[in-house]
Parts: structure tokens; sequence; C-alpha cells
């Protein structure tokens, strides 16, 4: 996914866990002008976006290298780390199987149900 670096910027704001308030606060800017550089109305000049960086506790390169997917995929890998991986209890698991058993069935029928009405056109 291509990023403009507006969008860079909040998916890594939010990963950190600051609302726009917070961001534009402690940049001395209204939340509009700080939304404003956010959604790319705006350029970000090198000045600006280390004092950005710097506000979020990260480098320059990681808001300008910042892969969404990456970062996802290393905090699925954190998670399991921190709590190992969970093992259902068996009744939970064989209620969840049945239902998507019966949710399979559903879609079967919602099919044909499809075709047969789509026939009578």
């Amino acid at each position: 996914m291509d990023l403009k670096i507006g969008n860079r910027i909040r998916k890594v704001r939010e990963i950190k866990g600051y609302s726009q308030e917070n961001l534009a606060s402690e940049l001395g800017m209204s939340i509009t002008g700080y939304g404003k550089i956010e959604r790319d109305e705006v350029s970000v000049n090198m000045d600006r976006l280390q004092k950005i960086s710097q506000v979020l506790g990260v480098g320059v390169e990681t808001i300008i290298g910042f892969d969404e997917n990456v970062a996802f995929n290393n905090f699925n890998s954190k998670i399991e780390q921190q709590i190992g991986r969970y093992d259902m209890p068996l009744e939970m698991k064989k209620l969840y199987e049945e239902n998507i058993q019966l949710l399979k069935e559903k879609i079967s029928l919602l099919e044909g149900e499809i075709a047969r009405l789509n026939a009578k056109k």
C-alpha cells in the first residue's frame, strides 16, 4: 500500500497512542492545522517532520519508511510472545466448529436460492 507522508504520520501517531489533539498541542499547532498535515492537504518540510518524529519518539526514517503490513506483523508477533498461544477449551472449539458448519450450510442454501432466482430471469 502506497501511503503518503501525512497518512504515514497518522498511522505512527495511532500506533503510539496519541490523539490529533495531543500531537497538535505538543507541536504548538491548531488541531485543524495538524489535521491538514495528516490529510496531505499541506506539504511537510523536513524541519516539521523532525519535530513530529521527535514528539512521537521515533526517527524521521521510521515515518518515511513506515509500512503498515510490517507494523501489523510485528505487533502480532509481540502479542504472541506476550500471551503465548491461546488454546481454546475443547467445548468452545466444538461450538465454534458447529457454528461454522451451520453457516456453511446457510451459505450453500442462499447460493442455491440466488441461482434459482437468476434462472427465473
